[in-house]
């Protein structure tokens, strides 16, 4: 007999398909794909459980990812899910294929999409950090050390007590925590240029000192052990996930983690923070991948400064 339909969340199954069946078994590019595919998966359907995968949700899922990425993007997609749905029918986690005569859709080659905002404004940063439950150690303070630094993922995921300098008020990024396999562990950082000490804010040195001074210096603060005692598996996609429901809840712009590393840099750069300055904090090779990356901010304060020049100018005329 088929075994009953199952209550874990679809997104977390896909998660553990990828690692028994396509980790090892496909190239790098082909898995890092299915990575993606993982990401969005995560981010359209956070809540669904297999039981409540039907045909209906399936197209939902199918029309999200369509309205920004094209047709062929999305029959990639629909392949790669189609594929672990293919499996969970066998297994008996299903009783009728959700993806039978799903519709296709998607942007025609070349069309022009709306493109999404990558970083919140000010105003929105401020409103996100003020929601944060950060009265005990938790995933808030995920968020909060994330905008707050600027780190990427895996560099958040890797620090330890032992990085924080409480006397000096900063912080040492010198390693990054080895998630996308499912093994953990630490790793190098992406660069040498990611090597590298940042100033912290007194929110930082204030309110988390207390709550990691008793933990073990040399163990990730962010990443929980299981009944074993061994560090259980990290999603980007579950972060993401919560960070996406928190700014849909505050009616703020939806970014991803990422995306909070793009709006610490922003807001840095709109209050007068030099370029090379940023380009050290963020552990970037190259000045020249921050001043690409940032274009967008560079050129609105460049606009700002011709209009305080025009100003200047007028005034002693």
């Amino acid at each position: 007999m088929p075994r009953k339909k199952s209550n874990e969340l679809f997104a977390d199954y896909y998660d553990e398909w990828i690692d028994v069946y396509k980790d090892g078994a496909v190239s790098d590019v082909t898995l890092k794909k299915y990575y993606i595919t993982a990401k969005n998966l995560r981010l359209i359907l956070p809540d669904t459980k297999i039981k409540d995968l039907d045909r209906r949700t399936y197209q939902h899922l199918i029309n999200i990812y369509g309205k920004t990425h094209e047709r062929q993007t999305v029959i990639d997609f629909h392949h790669q899910v189609k594929s672990c749905i293919k499996d969970m029918f066998y297994d008996g986690l299903i009783d009728k294929d959700p993806t039978y005569k799903a519709v296709i859709k998607g942007l025609q080659r070349g069309e022009t999409r709306k493109r999404k905002h990558k970083y919140l404004e000010v105003d929105e940063l401020r409103k996100l950090l003020q929601s944060l439950d950060l009265s005990y150690l938790n995933d808030d303070w995920f968020i909060c050390i994330t905008a707050k630094t600027g780190l990427r993922f895996a560099e958040a995921l890797a620090l330890t007590p032992n990085d924080f300098d409480w006397v000096n008020n900063t912080l040492t990024i010198n390693k990054t925590w080895n998630y996308k396999t499912g093994k953990g562990g630490f790793k190098t950082t992406k660069t040498i240029t990611s090597n590298r000490t940042i100033a912290i804010d007194w929110q930082i040195v204030g309110q988390f000192k207390p709550l990691i001074q008793d933990l073990p210096v040399d163990e990730p603060i962010f990443v929980p052990k299981d009944e074993n005692g061994m560090y259980k598996k990290m999603y980007n996609s579950t972060f993401n996930a919560k960070l996406n429901k928190k700014c849909i809840k505050l009616k703020i712009t939806p970014i991803s983690l990422h995306g909070l590393r793009h709006t610490h840099a922003s807001v840095l750069l709109a209050n007068g923070v030099s370029i090379q300055s940023i380009s050290d904090r963020l552990g970037h090779s190259d000045v020249s991948i921050t001043q690409e990356t940032y274009a967008h901010v560079l050129e609105e304060l460049r606009q700002k400064d011709n209009q305080k020049m025009m100003q200047t100018l007028m005034s002693i005329s």
